[in-house]
């Protein structure tokens, strides 16, 4: 009778800690899910509009993610989500604040440049991961210098989201840092996975690749394009030549660029004021042609953020950075702006 009564103690007990551990595993796989959705996760972000108010939340919510992640690092979608975040919490809250800090303010804009770059490896590292998941043996072709075994083992569209992410936190991170030679030497292998982005979902996020491709035709040394074609041809440079001619494009990386900030404003209805940034920053300040930029900053500030509700974060954001260009116009301008 003792020894019965033990026997069903002991099962009683591992049947409620079986229990326990289930109730966990479904609480852990439905805030995972909560945090990947297309309704949940960090749009609830986006569509504010107070970026004080979301700077001083993020950082707890990336914590959540990372603590999420722990429990459930074999889900693809929530390394991909939780990547994404850092890498956009760095370029939003870290590294364009340091851009707009005054002179007197160096050394804390030089830590948080050193700040924002390790959050662009880490989001970047969190994606390959989960590419890394979705598909096997990615990073292994990368590493062996197969790129385009790397790059033909992206076939759907929904693989466009990834490669973008990914490519953004490694040039974001090289942005902090150009003399990273280590970064400087790899930059190929993002710029390869913006054009198989480009090649999978040409109008993903309202014309997110092209934004990005502006500023790699005009500030990335060709070298990293064309050797991502030579080291690819059967992926990258077969679609970079095919797709550019189709769209009667001019053959100079300033051709491409303002085709790419022509599709992006196309793709976005004009509401992407970052768009309007990327070239002035890039184009219009390599030109030196003030009118030019000032007239597409000005256009950035025209866009109502009511317009555009899911994203009225960003659109602030942009627009903040937009005003303190246009008074700060002298930074990027060898001529006396006055005279304009």
């Amino acid at each position: 009778m003792r020894r019965s009564l033990i026997v069903i103690i002991t099962v009683i007990t591992l049947f409620s800690a079986a229990s326990c551990i289930s109730v966990e595993d479904i609480a852990l796989d439905s805030a995972a899910d909560i945090l990947t959705s297309g309704s949940g996760g960090m749009n609830i972000f986006t569509a504010d509009d107070d970026p004080q108010l979301i700077a001083d939340a993020l950082p707890l919510a990336l914590k959540l993610y990372e603590m999420i992640l722990g429990s459930r690092p074999d889900r693809a979608d929530l390394q991909y989500a939780t990547g994404k975040n850092f890498v956009m919490y760095a370029n939003a809250f870290i590294q364009t604040p340091a851009g707009m800090l005054p002179d007197e303010e160096y050394r804390k804009q030089e830590k948080m440049i050193i700040r924002s770059k390790k959050m662009y490896i880490r989001g970047r590292d969190y994606i390959l991961k989960g590419i890394d998941l979705t598909h096997p043996g990615f990073s292994t072709a990368i590493r062996e210098k197969r790129l385009d075994d790397a790059m033909l083992m992206f076939t759907e569209p929904n693989d466009a989201g990834m490669l973008y992410w990914a490519a953004s936190g490694w040039i974001g991170a090289f942005s902090c840092d150009p003399f990273d030679f280590e970064l400087a030497n790899t930059l190929y292998i993002p710029a390869a996975m913006l054009l198989k982005a480009l090649e999978l979902d040409g109008e993903f996020s309202n014309g997110a690749i092209h934004d990005i491709l502006i500023q790699i035709y005009s500030s990335l040394p060709y070298s990293h394009i064309q050797k991502a074609a030579a080291d690819a041809p059967l992926t990258i440079g077969k679609f970079q030549k095919e797709y550019y001619k189709s769209n009667n494009t001019g053959d100079s990386p300033g051709d491409k660029a303002l085709f790419h900030f022509n599709e992006a404003l196309r793709l976005s209805g004009g509401l992407n004021p970052g768009t309007y940034i990327s070239y002035a920053t890039s184009i219009s300040v390599k030109k030196q042609d003030y009118n030019e930029f000032k007239d597409l900053l000005g256009r950035a500030l025209s866009i109502s953020a009511s317009d555009v509700p899911e994203n009225e974060l960003v659109i602030t954001i942009y627009q903040d950075k937009a005003r303190w260009m246009l008074e700060n116009a002298e930074n990027f301008f060898i001529l006396d702006i006055e005279d304009y």
